[in-house]
C-alpha cells in the first residue's frame, strides 16, 4: 500500500503506531501522523490514502466525527478505529459509519500484523480489478457505441469483452445501469463503472450482488431506495447491447417511478390524447413560452408551465428522450437569448436519483435565474415576512409544498428570499420542510400503529421510496429499524 494515516492525540502512542506499522512486514511508501481529525481532514483534502488508524477520543474533532467527515472525499481511506475498552460504545458507532475493524489499546504486534496484511491483500485485489474494469469498460464502450462492423472489429471486442466479463463475474451477469448517489451503490463498493454513458453509471454484475440487490429490495421496511434498471441475466456477450439498452431503458422508466425497475412489464398505457398533449409540451412553442416568461414578475405563470411539463413526465405522457430533449433545448436557448449559462449539471436529468429531485433542483435554478434577470435584488427585507413565511410552512409542509409557492405568498423575490430564509432559519428551505416532516414522521411512528406508508403520505411524500431516503438520510435509519428501537 502506498499512504497509511496515524490520526492519534497521544504523541507516544501516535509514533508507537506508526512505528509498528513500518516494521510489520507490509510494504508501506509512506506513515503520516496527525494529533486529530481536523488535521487529518488536511491531509485527506490533499493527498489520497489508503488506510487511517485513529482513536475516538481525541481534541478538535474526534474520530466519530472524521469518519462522518471523511464522507464527502471522493476515494476515503479504509478505517481502523483504535481506543480502549471504556470506548467500545463509540467503537460500535464508529463500525456503523464505516469503520472496518476495531483494534484494543495497547495494540498488540500481531494483531497489527494481522490487519495490515488482511488490508494489503484487499487493497491489491481491488487494484487487478480496477485494471480488468478499465479494459473491459474500454471494450465495452467501443462495442456499445460502434454501429458499424468494419473489419470485424466488434467481434474482436466482444471477444475479448466476453473473456474478461466471465473472469470478473462469472458465467451469468447482469447490466445495471444508476446514478452515483443511488442507493444501489451501496453494494457495487467493490466495483467500479465500467462506464458513464448519458448521465448513468454502468455496471456488469455478477449474480451474487444482483442476488444482494433482491434481498435489498424485498426487505422494503428497512429504506433501501434505488432507480436503477436492471437487465435480465444474460450468458450470451453476444447479447450485450441488447442486456445493456434494456437496463438502459429500465433506468429511465425507474428515473420517472421513482421505484428500482428489475423485470419487463409494460410501462401502464397512457391514453393517445395525452401522449399528444405531453408531446406538445415538448415542442418549439412550448419551449419559447418557458424561455421567454424567464426575467418577468410572472411566477406563477412559470411555475405553472413547469409544473404542467414534469407533471406529465411523472405520469408517463412524455418519452424519456423527449423529456431530455426539452431540457437540453430549453437550456441551449437560455443561453443564446439571455448570454448567461444556466446552471451545470441540471442538463443531464438522468445524473439525478429520480425526477423528483431533479425537480427540485431544477426549479430552484429557473427561480434564481428569474430572480438574476428581473434585477429584483433589494434589501433590508422586514423578518416579518419570513416568520410569515415558517407560520405558512409548518401549517401546509404536510401537503406538495415548494420554495416558489411560498416566497409568492409573502410577496418576495425567490432568490432574495431563499437567502433571507437561510440568513433567518440558519438552514436552506428544502432541509427545513424536509425536518418538518420527519420530525412529524417519527411522532406518528412511536405513538400509532399506521403503516409507514400511510405515514410518508401523512407528512407530504406522494412517493414511498422518496420518503424512506429521506427519512434514513435525516436519521439513520430506516423508518422500521426506529420504529422497533423505540419499541424495545
Amino acid at each position: 500500500m502506498q499512504t497509511v494515516l496515524v490520526v492519534e492525540d497521544e504523541k507516544l502512542i501516535r509514533q508507537g503506531l506508526s512505528t509498528m506499522i513500518k516494521r510489520c512486514g507490509v510494504p508501506v511508501g509512506e506513515v503520516i501522523e496527525c494529533p486529530n481529525g481536523l488535521k487529518a481532514m488536511e491531509v485527506l483534502r490533499e493527498k489520497e490514502v489508503d488506510v487511517l488508524f485513529t482513536d475516538i477520543r481525541m481534541p478538535k474533532m474526534n474520530g466519530i466525527e472524521l469518519v462522518e467527515a471523511m464522507q464527502e472525499l471522493e476515494n476515503p481511506p479504509i478505517v481502523i478505529a483504535v481506543s480502549g475498552y471504556d470506548d467500545f460504545s463509540y467503537a460500535v458507532e464508529m463500525m456503523r459509519g464505516g469503520a472496518r475493524e476495531y483494534i484494543l489499546k495497547p495494540v498488540e504486534r500481531d494483531k497489527l500484523k494481522e490487519v495490515m496484511e488482511k488490508l494489503e491483500a484487499e487493497i491489491s485485489e481491488k487494484i487487478s480489478r480496477e485494471k480488468i474494469t478499465q479494459k473491459l469498460g474500454k471494450q465495452f464502450l467501443k462495442y456499445i457505441l460502434t454501429d458499424s462492423d468494419e473489419n470485424g472489429t466488434n467481434e474482436e471486442n466482444l471477444a475479448a469483452l466476453g473473456k474478461n466479463i466471465k473472469t470478473e463475474v462469472g458465467d451469468e451477469f447482469y447490466v445495471l445501469v444508476s446514478c452515483r448517489d443511488d442507493d444501489v451503490q451501496k453494494e457495487l463498493e467493490s466495483l467500479s463503472p465500467i462506464a458513464e454513458i448519458d448521465g448513468g453509471e454502468v455496471y456488469i454484475i455478477g449474480g451474487n450482488i444482483h442476488e444482494r440487490i433482491l434481498r435489498q429490495i424485498q426487505d422494503c421496511d428497512e429504506g433501501f431506495s434505488s432507480t436503477a434498471g436492471i437487465s435480465d441475466v444474460c450468458t450470451d456477450t453476444g447479447n450485450l447491447k441488447k442486456a445493456y439498452l434494456q437496463a438502459k431503458e429500465r433506468r429511465e422508466r425507474a428515473f420517472f417511478a421513482g421505484n428500482i425497475v428489475m423485470d419487463s412489464e409494460k410501462n401502464p398505457v397512457v391514453p393517445e390524447k395525452l401522449m399528444e398533449n405531453g408531446k406538445k409540451l415538448c415542442d418549439k412553442s412550448a419551449l419559447d413560452i418557458r424561455v421567454h416568461l424567464m426575467g418577468t414578475d410572472k411566477i406563477s405563470q412559470i411555475e405553472k408551465e413547469w409544473n404542467g411539463f414534469f407533471t406529465a413526465a411523472e405520469r408517463g405522457q412524455i418519452r424519456a428522450d423527449d423529456f431530455a430533449q426539452a431540457i437540453a433545448l430549453f437550456i441551449n436557448e437560455f443561453g443564446t437569448i439571455y448570454k448567461h449559462s444556466f446552471p451545470e449539471g441540471l442538463s443531464s436529468p438522468f445524473l439525478y436519483e429520480s425526477i423528483y429531485e431533479y425537480k427540485e433542483a431544477f426549479l430552484e435554478a429557473v427561480f434564481q435565474e428569474n430572480s438574476k434577470l428581473s434585477g429584483d435584488e433589494a434589501e433590508g427585507i422586514n423578518d416579518k415576512k419570513i416568520a410569515k413565511a415558517l407560520s405558512y410552512i409548518r401549517e401546509n409542509y404536510r401537503s406538495d409544498i415548494n420554495m416558489a409557492m411560498v416566497s409568492n405568498y409573502v410577496s418576495m423575490n425567490y432568490s432574495l428570499f431563499s437567502k433571507e430564509f437561510k440568513d433567518y432559519t440558519g438552514t436552506n428551505f428544502v432541509s427545513y420542510v424536509r425536518d418538518l416532516r420527519i420530525e412529524e414522521a417519527k411522532k406518528l411512528l412511536a405513538e400509532t400503529e399506521l403503516r409507514i406508508n400511510e405515514i410518508g403520505a401523512m407528512v407530504g411524500y406522494e412517493n414511498d421510496k422518496h420518503f424512506l431516503k429521506n427519512f434514513k438520510h435525516a436519521v439513520g435509519v430506516s423508518p422500521g429499524e426506529y420504529r422497533r428501537n423505540i419499541m424495545a
